[in-house]
């Protein structure tokens, strides 16, 4: 008898961090109504609604966990917001985890992400590392586990990333298609793939793009029954015991498709019950069947650019809307990495003196702010030899400074048409923070910032420039502070 093929369906579920670097709110937005904030409204549109997905089944209600039966992340930012606002959904996404750990010998459908969604190639090794390390470790506080796979931001990937996965002993990330030379199995099949250079050896799953795009901008969430059917005629055409994958933002199931949590449950609720095909998750699939193939990397790229990585650093051409330019991207880049530079440079002259080897406290450090549990907390001082209340507080600010640093370089503050939406209005306020903070113990470097932010234009007249804007949101967020 033949070996079922396997189907796995990964949703990446990210939003960026809205929440105000001083107060940890959420400013109305808006463009959300009738709900307060974009992360209230996807939470019932989309986490809610995956979390007790409805389907009818003759007479009868139906009610599934749908990230029970997917390959998933969510980005650290998300989760955070999730364990504080969205405890229903955040509750039905560390079950499903925990049960597909229990049917899979461990091997959960969770896994981690870089933890401040930048765009890993653009970051220099010692930060690439950073955010990996991170990542892995708001992983671990909020699964019970360490990750087995980690989803790179955009897909954005480069050797150095693949690299620094493997230093960082993670198993396996997830490629589109075209970035890469993906040998040894057919073109559909999801491999695993593997790449290996020197002793380092990670595996890469590639997702099936046509599916994919079905998914995330055709009609196939129209109808969870016909979408079975593709997904399953798709499956027969792969060799037994081979996998076929499909990765989209997890958005799609039910906030950019608003049936999309509903059909979403239809088809994996035909799919599980289909003879020969099973549904699983990537570590589970790795676990059992080992790699099928070899990958080679020429250069630098990501899923969502066609010029490699240049959507985040220049006026490559891929935007939302024609009339457009982009010219702001470069400038914008920089002056955010002035903001990361100049939050590193703090770090390396204040940490030595006080903790004992400040490159490992540094990777470490997001434990401290994400952890609530104070034994958690003496422990890290204890290792590191942080003695004496004041010194701890001001490493606590270090770390805080170096967090809103790279929250100034989430990949969406370039991905849409202007810096003056609200995803750049994020990476302003995060970069206002970092400044502050680093005030503290060095002179300000916010003029440095300013002279830069001032020659950056909008496309949009009422904007102006980046100096402006990020002077009125300073000023909004200190009167919100009275």
């Amino acid at each position: 008898m033949n070996e079922p093929r396997h189907i796995i369906l990964h949703g990446h579920f990210y939003q960026p961090p809205r929440e105000s670097p001083w107060t940890g709110l959420i400013a109305p937005e808006a463009g959300a109504a009738p709900f307060p904030n974009w992360n209230e409204r996807i939470l019932s549109e989309c986490y809610n609604a995956n979390a007790h997905a409805h389907t009818m089944e003759g007479r009868v209600v139906r009610i599934r966990n749908n990230y029970e039966s997917l390959n998933f992340n969510f980005g650290p930012t998300l989760a955070a917001w999730l364990e504080r606002h969205g405890t229903a959904a955040w509750r039905a996404i560390r079950r499903a985890d925990e049960a597909g750990a229990a049917r899979n010998h461990g091997h959960g459908p969770a896994i981690a992400q870089a933890y401040s969604h930048s765009i890993l190639p653009l970051l220099n090794d010692r930060d690439k590392a950073l955010q990996i390390a991170w990542g892995v470790e708001d992983f671990a506080y909020r699964f019970g586990r360490r990750p087995e796979g980690l989803w790179l931001p955009e897909c954005g990937v480069d050797e150095p990333t693949l690299a620094a996965l493997a230093r960082a002993g993670v198993a396996y990330t997830i490629l589109a298609p075209e970035q890469g030379r993906f040998d040894g199995a057919g073109d559909r099949e999801a491999g695993p793939f593997q790449w290996r250079a020197g002793d380092g050896s990670v595996a890469v799953f590639r997702f099936d793009r046509e599916l994919s795009r079905e998914v995330s901008f055709g009609d196939a969430l129209a109808d969870g029954a016909r979408m079975a059917e593709h997904i399953a005629h798709a499956a027969w055409g792969i060799p037994p015991g081979a996998a076929l994958m499909i990765a989209t933002d997890g958005e799609t199931f039910g906030h950019h498709k608003k049936t999309g949590a509903a059909e979403l449950a239809r088809a994996l609720d035909l799919l599980e019950r289909r003879d020969g095909l099973v549904v699983t998750n990537c570590a589970a699939y790795l676990a059992s069947h080992g790699m099928r193939g070899s990958f080679a990397i020429d250069g630098v790229s990501a899923w969502s650019c066609a010029h490699g990585v240049d959507r985040w650093r220049a006026e490559c051409g891929c935007r939302m809307e024609e009339h457009t330019r982009q010219h702001w991207r470069a400038p914008f880049r920089h002056a955010m990495e002035l903001v990361k530079d100049q939050a590193n440079l703090v770090y390396d002259r204040f940490a030595p003196a006080l903790v004992a080897d400040p490159d490992a406290a540094r990777l470490e450090s997001i434990r401290l702010l994400v952890d609530a549990n104070p034994a958690i907390r003496e422990r890290f001082f204890e290792r590191y030899r942080v003695a004496g209340e004041d010194r701890r507080e001001r490493f606590l600010r270090l770390a805080e400074m170096l967090r809103a640093a790279h929250a100034a370089l989430t990949s969406c503050a370039w991905f849409f048409d202007d810096f003056g939406g609200p995803e750049g209005r994020v990476a302003l306020r995060w970069a206002a923070r970092s400044l502050e903070l680093a005030a503290e113990f060095l002179p300000s470097a916010e003029p440095d910032l300013l002279a830069r932010l001032r020659e950056i234009h909008s496309n949009r007249r009422e904007v102006g420039d980046a100096a402006t804007l990020y002077l009125s949101l300073k000023t909004r967020e200190a009167r919100g502070r009275i």
